[in-house]
């Protein structure tokens, strides 16, 4: 779990760094897209009660 967050920042300095250079608007969402796509990919590796105690359930 620890290298699929690590693996997001890292996705998320290069989209920082896409925007700070002025990036064209469909780089910036595929950006966008590979990270929920990734954060997606974490959430099911954790277990059901933490995902529900976190969304407040």
């Amino acid at each position: 779990m620890r290298a699929e967050l690590q693996d997001v920042m890292n996705m998320l300095r290069r989209l920082q760094g896409s925007i700070d250079s002025g990036s064209a608007t469909e780089e910036l969402g595929a950006e966008v897209d590979d990270i929920m796509d990734a954060l997606f990919e974490a959430m099911k590796k954790l277990p059901e009660e933490t995902v529900a105690s976190e969304e407040g359930g």
